[in-house]
């Protein structure tokens, strides 16, 4: 196969061989691919430089197997600018979609909430409510989006002083005292289905939640980026 300037971000590069580097990107019209750069500080600087997380890239390939040959790079407007905390949010996002995307597949959508979510976390303004809305979109472009309109066993709508807990691949349930679950109120769930809203206990309980949801969906594998996290933020403090 061989593709000409598809709109694409690098999620995750590293060291391969003389001088070559393995590009995990996310294109546009063909979803995670593994790439090989060959020669990279052969390259006139100003191309080697291109390749780089969080520039919108315009890149060409070809090969047959899993793992294809970078042929050309070109920019396609100006890098996000993630600083501090936000480079670490950046860092999680793309750490997300390189184990939850499959590989080869399309998701023009999630490309658009990808670039959505580089906007917001450049402007650092609600890196809690971006994380959280990207990550939502994500699940649903992937199939697994979350029911939280109503309570499954019931079939009722969701009521906003009721709490509940949530169940991966199954949905709502009512939450009752004592329960080992981590419980979420109707309040906070209806912050996130009209995504807006938002307060510090919403927030707070929303994360519980898609921290739940993302851990099943990975196999409990853990991210190296909220390593990161924590380290940041004990250094912070």
């Amino acid at each position: 196969m061989t593709v000409d300037f598809s709109p694409a971000f690098i999620l995750h590069q590293r060291a391969f061989r003389e001088n070559s580097r393995l590009l995990d990107i996310f294109s546009q019209e063909h979803g995670r691919v593994s790439l090989v750069a060959r020669a990279v500080s052969k390259q006139k600087r100003s191309q080697a430089g291109l390749l780089q997380i969080y520039q919108p890239l315009l890149l060409s390939w070809f090969g047959r197997t899993e793992l294809q040959t970078l042929t050309a790079a070109e920019s396609s407007g100006p890098a996000y600018l993630l600083q501090a905390e936000s480079a670490l949010c950046g860092l999680y996002i793309n750490e997300l979609m390189m184990k939850l995307l499959p590989m080869g597949e399309a998701e023009p959508d999630v490309f658009v909430a990808y670039q959505r979510a580089l906007l917001g976390l450049q402007q650092a303004r609600q890196n809690e409510i971006t994380l959280r809305l990207f990550e939502k979109q994500l699940l649903s472009h992937l199939g697994y989006g979350l029911v939280l309109d109503r309570d499954i066993d019931s079939g009722e709508a969701i009521n906003a002083q009721q709490a509940y807990y949530y169940v991966a691949d199954e949905g709502l349930h009512l939450w009752q005292q004592g329960q080992q679950q981590a419980a979420i109120s109707g309040r906070s769930l209806q912050h996130l289905i009209a995504e807006q809203g938002f307060d510090p206990t919403s927030l707070k309980e929303i994360k519980q939640l898609m921290r739940m949801v993302i851990h099943f969906y990975l196999g409990g594998k853990p991210l190296r980026s909220r390593e990161l996290f924590s380290h940041y933020h004990q250094v912070s403090t």
